[in-house]
Order: structure tokens, then sequence, then C-alpha cells
């Protein structure tokens, strides 16, 4: 008997991740990238002596860790263990708080900002203490001894779960009775964010599970389609999937753009849910949910992100950087009054010695960037000059040391990743995120399995790593074939 083949519509993390692991379950597989090259929006290009990093700012582990043994990218790939997670400086006030992994250190810090909120202050760390923890659940062939013992780990957590599960916005209004504090938590992370996942980002970071992979977002694509490379998969790159097959009620393989086909005994989807339900499917099988998802459900936020290169080591600044209160400046049709930056100064790859990557993260919009016609790349210049004069204001020393300037706007997330309306991460993460795997399938559509940072909300590396290993155990349960992981991990163990 041949093996049974599976076609992979995407080679991001999720689709890379889904065809380690189905490889590993014995099946063939065939990724379907529209893009030249493996990685999706998982990926950095060069520019000159210069690496634009486009994706890993920090990288989840603790309870994800497994997964990057799993797939063998870590011990190759090394991690660098953050110290700090990111600093937020008052350009009115040039107050500067640094988010490290003192915890300590960091309530007492807040509590000087905001000594009215002293208690809610103390709630927040030790809710941060308490949630990381909790051990996400990663597999779904877990025993009923298991089920159980995740149960019986959250009954101390039941009281953190409630009182901090609503978005971040409406938690500070109700709980927090200091302004700047108010200003400070909602301009670190987006208000609609779940509390939960603030204090998740805190606690991980005292017990040094944040990182960064040494050889920055180069070095962790390449050690993973490395693996999939190794396992045998197969991938048909620059092709795009205009429809997925269907007989039957049964997904069986997908129709090309150049009118080619590929049969397969399943199909996994890691594109976009607009993408996958409405125009591959012709909507035969979206859900009235998903289709109000599609009409009023939040996206993260499309931004342009321009990058400098600057012939300074700026290595007294923090590698995170987020500057509030600047004096409001538009980029495209949406005005900004924070800039988000990174500082690549931390790892020798991004930038020649004595020298360093400036990266800023602006609010702009798909509609205004699509519309731009034959303006398109004039006005990505005006945005560059724009990002940039903000940046020499607040950091002197840029001014008159860029040697390098590349802009990516919401439009190329989509032509290069496709990336529905330029949200590079999908849909916007809901206290409901925390409460177990979501669904893989659609209803009345067999062999057909959905992965991705557009199933999982709020993206990100390890959830879309981790929603590909899932989409697979659904598929390997749907054909009775036997799940396997690529190499050893303690996921599962007892």
């Amino acid at each position: 008997m041949s093996e049974r083949h599976v076609v992979i519509i995407g080679g991001g993390l999720a689709g890379l991740s889904a065809g380690c692991y189905a490889r590993a379950s014995g099946l063939r597989t065939t990724i379907v990238e529209h893009n030249l090259a493996l990685g999706g929006v998982c990926t950095a290009w060069p520019r000159g002596p210069y690496t634009i990093d486009g994706c890993i700012q920090w990288l989840t582990g603790g309870t994800f860790a497994p997964l990057y043994e799993e797939l063998g990218v870590v011990p190759p790939v090394q991690l660098h263990v953050l110290k700090e997670w990111t600093a937020y400086r008052d350009a009115r006030s040039g107050r500067t708080l640094h988010v490290t992994r003192d915890l300590d250190t960091l309530a007492a810090d807040l509590k000087a900002i905001a000594p009215e909120d002293s208690v809610e202050i103390g709630r927040i760390v030790a809710g941060a203490r308490g949630v990381a923890e909790l051990q996400q659940p990663l597999d779904l062939q877990r025993s009923l001894w298991e089920h159980l013992t995740e149960v019986w780990q959250l009954r101390e957590e039941v009281g953190t779960i409630l009182h901090f599960r609503k978005p971040l916005g409406l938690y500070v209004r109700e709980h927090l009775r200091s302004e700047p504090l108010r200003r400070i938590l909602t301009t670190l992370l987006a208000p609609e964010l779940p509390t939960l996942f603030m204090l998740l980002v805190l606690g991980y970071l005292e017990r040094g599970h944040l990182s960064r992979p040494i050889g920055g977002t180069t070095a962790f694509r390449d050690a993973l389609v490395g693996s999939y490379q190794r396992l045998g998969g197969e991938a048909r790159l620059h092709a795009t999937v205009d429809e997925v097959l269907v007989d039957g009620h049964e997904a069986r393989g997908v129709r090309l753009s150049d009118g080619s086909f590929l049969l397969a005994d399943a199909v996994i989807s890691t594109s976009s849910m607009p993408e996958t339900v409405l125009r591959l499917l012709g909507g035969r099988y979206a859900t009235e949910e998903m289709r109000s998802r599609i009409a009023h459900g939040r996206t993260v936020p499309p931004m342009v992100m321009a990058s400098f290169g600057v012939a300074q080591p700026l290595s007294d600044l923090p590698s995170l950087l987020v500057i509030d209160r600047v004096d409001p400046f538009e980029i495209g049709d949406m005005v900004n009054d924070t800039l988000r930056l990174r500082i690549c100064n931390d790892d020798t790859c991004f930038a020649p010695a004595g020298h360093t990557v400036v990266q800023a993260m602006l609010g702009s919009s798909y509609d205004w960037w699509a519309t731009r016609g034959a303006r398109y790349s004039t006005e990505k210049d005006a945005a560059g000059e724009i990002a940039l004069s903000q940046i020499a204001r607040q950091i002197p020393a840029v001014a008159g040391a860029v040697r390098m300037v590349d802009v990516a706007t919401p439009l190329t997330f989509w032509t290069s990743a496709r990336s529905w309306r330029g949200a590079y991460e999908g849909w916007m993460p809901t206290g409901e995120m925390f409460l177990g795997p979501s669904r893989k399938t659609l209803p009345n559509l067999h062999r057909f399995f959905l992965a991705g940072q557009w199933v999982e909300a709020g993206g990100s590396v390890p959830t879309s790593i981790l929603s590909g290993r899932q989409a697979v155990q659904t598929l390997c349960t749907e054909l009775g074939v036997h799940f396997a992981a690529p190499w050893t991990s303690s996921i599962g163990r007892a």
C-alpha cells in the first residue's frame, strides 16, 4: 500500500510543523507555498550588510519548549534568555520603566508610580507567578489521568483566572486608580488583549522562559525548514492554491492557479480563515460563527515596519523600547503617538560590528496602502522619512548615522505571505484562548484540517507550531494512523 498523501496549504511555521509531524507519522507531504521560500511571516531578509528581522522579537518557552525539541530546532539553535522583556519611556516626563526578570523590583517601581494601586500591583505579581506554573495542554492524546491532573492544577488559580480574564483595557479601568499606570500597561500591550496574557508574559519572564534565538529569525526558520527537508517532505514554491477539491464531503486535493491538480488523501490549510472558507472552499462549509467573525472580528492591527541600518552600536539601549506620548504623527491615514522600537543590538547576526538595525513598528491601515496605486513607492519613502525623523528626536545618535532604509507596509505582508488585510498574526486573542485547543475541522467536511495563527487567536511562534502538531494528531485519528513526533521530547511523559 502506497503512502497516504497530505497536501498542506502554506509553508509558514504551522505548515512546516504539520509537515514534520505528518512525515514522522508515515505520511507523504507536499507543502504548497505562495512565496519563493518557506517560512511565511517567520522571515528575515538582507539589505546590504544588514539583516532585517521580520518576526521573532521574543520566543515563549516553558510549557512550549518541548515543541522546539520535537521539531529538531533546539538544541541546534541556541536560545538567549531575556533578562529584560521591554522598557517603557514617557517622552514628556522622561520617566523610564524597565520590565525585567526581577518582578519584586518591577512591583516596587510600579508602586512608586502608583502608590494608590499597591495592593493590586501585588496581586498582578502573585497572579503572574501562579499563571506561569500552569501547563498549557499541548497533547490532544492525553490520558484520563492527565486530564484530571490538569483540572486539579487549575483549582488554586481559579480566582486569578476569573479576576484577570477580562480584556486589559477593561481591567485597568475597573481595578486601577492611577492614570499613569493604566497608560503604561495599555501601551505595553494592546487593551484588547486578555489581562491573563500580561500575567503569562511576566511570569514566564521571571522563570527564564522568554528568549530570543541566537542568529535571529533566520536561524529558527532555517532549522525548521531543514527538519522538514531531512524528513523527506516535498514542497511546491511560488505556487498558489485556488481551490480545495471536494468529493462527497471529503477533501481530495487542491487545484493550483496554473490549472494543475494535486490529489491527496487529506488537506491541511494554514491559510487565513477568510481565504480558506470563502475562497478555497467557496463558502460551502462556513459556519455562521465564522462568517460573523470574518465580517466583524478584530484582527491584530496591521503595521508599517520601518527598519534602519545605523552606524552606531546603541549598546546602552534596551532591545525593545516603547516611547509613549511623543508628538502625534501620521503614517498613511493613521495617527501615532507611540514609538515601538526594536534595537537589534544583542546579536551580531543583524549588523556589522559597531552598527545596529533599528526597527519601528507603526500603526497603519491596510485599505490606505492598498489604494495608493502609482504613488505606493513614494508613500513608502515618505513613511520611512517620517519614522526616521521621529526616532532621531528620541535617540539623537541615530541622526546622520543611517546607512540603510527598508520599509514594509500592510500590503507587503499580504503580497509576500498572504496575510489577510495585512494582519500578520491573525485574530486578536481573547480570554477563551486559555481554555484549551481550538477546533481543527469544519462541520460536514472530512479529511480537511485547519492549522495556523488564524485558528489559534493571537498567532505567535509557539501557538502556530502547536497548531500544526494538533492538526496532524486530529488527521491521524481520522485516518487511523499512529501519530508520532519527529524527535523525542517531554510532551506526554509522566
